[in-house]
């Protein structure tokens, strides 16, 4: 018989992208790793006939739970809650070696916009979503692991597909210019030039921010071009400072910006786009956020 730490460890990434996607957040999808270890280290081995799939049905179950109880807590955050980056790297880094957490299964379903709409539907729901629409997981499978018959399994994932469609009907697949389409919005919101910039925004552009208790952010989304474009013009002439630190990154398989002060994380601009313009822009200045990924980004820097 294999040994059960190599069966685990061959199924660790697994269960933490599960996890992650569940939660939204790296640290709770360590936690439900180690959760699932403590659990399947002293179990009875030779009574498990798919290692897989009970490691994947106890992963999701604990993540469920868990997200009943941090969906509680969001709803007494202050101000809109941005899922937690989990991958980021610079953007010109060779593609080899960017975003390994993201060519598993792509790098849609880990784009903060989509994670942060998942939010909004029932845990039970976001579960059978993911592992049926993300991870291709049969509806067996699902039923077996959310507890329910096959077909109100089927019957909760048509209504999750449809509320996430519903709340993201904005933003497609970055457009293969992302890289220049995102260098001009930028470049627009520096200068402040509210024409230019307009131009690239889509007619329902909606922008959100992240800050937390710590952080003065919009405590609303902000909807329409106009109203964005001042924002930001607005936001840039206030805040950005000549030694601030611009960098071109890619978080969670997004284009995006990232400005660091004095060698701090200061903030986190991704853009969801439509076509050629931005349909979604996401904002974090969370402090908190940014120290767990500004350390993955010094990390993803130093490595050969």
């Amino acid at each position: 018989m294999q040994d059960p730490t190599d069966v685990f460890e061959a199924e660790r990434s697994s269960i933490r992208r599960v996890a992650y996607r569940m939660l939204g957040t790296p640290d709770d999808a360590d936690d439900v790793v180690q959760e699932v270890w403590l659990r399947w280290k002293d179990l009875d081995h030779g009574a498990i006939d798919n290692a897989a799939a009970w490691l994947t049905t106890v992963a999701t179950r604990i993540s469920i739970d868990r997200a009943t109880s941090a969906r509680a807590r969001r709803e007494v955050y202050v101000g809109p809650w941005i899922p937690e980056p989990i991958t980021i790297t610079d953007v010109r880094v060779d593609e080899a070696n960017n975003d390994p957490a993201a060519s598993v299964v792509g790098a849609e379903s880990l784009e903060l916009g989509l994670l942060r709409i998942l939010e909004t539907l029932q845990p039970v729901e976001r579960a059978v979503f993911l592992l049926h629409d993300v991870f291709g997981y049969p509806f067996a499978q699902i039923a077996s692991t959310v507890d329910r018959s096959q077909p109100a399994t089927r019957q909760i994932a048509k209504r999750a597909r449809e509320r996430v469609r519903a709340g993201r009907p904005r933003v497609d697949t970055e457009p293969s210019d992302v890289e220049s389409l995102a260098e001009a919005f930028f470049l627009a919101v520096v200068d402040g030039d509210i024409d230019a910039l307009m131009s690239l925004l889509t007619e329902d552009v909606v922008h959100i921010s992240d800050g937390g208790a710590e952080r003065h952010a919009a405590r609303r989304p902000v909807l329409g071009p106009a109203k964005v474009a001042r924002l930001l013009v607005n936001l840039t002439r206030r805040d950005l400072q000549p030694d601030d630190e611009m960098h071109w990154v890619r978080v969670n398989g997004q284009v995006g910006l990232y400005i660091v002060r004095r060698g701090e994380p200061f903030l986190l601009t991704l853009i969801g786009w439509r076509d050629t313009a931005a349909a979604e822009i996401l904002a974090i200045l969370n402090p908190r956020k940014l120290a767990h990924l500004h350390a993955r980004w010094l990390e993803a820097r130093a490595a050969p």
